[in-house]
């Protein structure tokens, strides 16, 4: 389990991977058409073994008080995908800086599926 460290006035802050993951996740999800972060099995498996684990569909990449995100999402039909995606990069780089402090350098989108209301 991977954290990311800092020193605060009183001590040490640790900021666990699998917290700024959810970070990221629930800040997509916050965006009006994606239905969803894909959860990917084999790169969990492949996560166990790698430097670079995936939590839930989100792969970090923590370095020296910055970090690069790479999503899987669902959309729902219909939507503009571009600009969904421009949409989910802003809110994953505020939310994930304005919660822990670290600089996003990266936010990659990647659009898995669409998501039909019969789905």
């Amino acid at each position: 389990m991977k954290q990311k460290e800092q020193k605060i006035d009183l001590g040490m802050l640790k900021i666990n991977h699998d917290v700024v993951a959810s970070i990221a996740r629930k800040a997509a999800l916050e965006i009006d058409g994606v239905a969803a972060v894909k959860r990917d099995v084999l790169a969990n498996v492949a996560a166990l073994f790698s430097h670079h684990p995936r939590y839930h569909g989100v792969d970090l990449q923590i370095n020296d008080g910055e970090v690069a995100i790479d999503m899987t999402l669902i959309i729902k039909y219909g939507v503009h995908i571009p600009e969904i995606a421009a949409l989910v990069q802003e809110n994953i780089r505020k939310v994930v800086e304005d919660m822990t402090g670290l600089i996003v350098t990266a936010v990659n989108v990647n659009i898995a599926d669409v998501q039909t209301e019969a789905s």
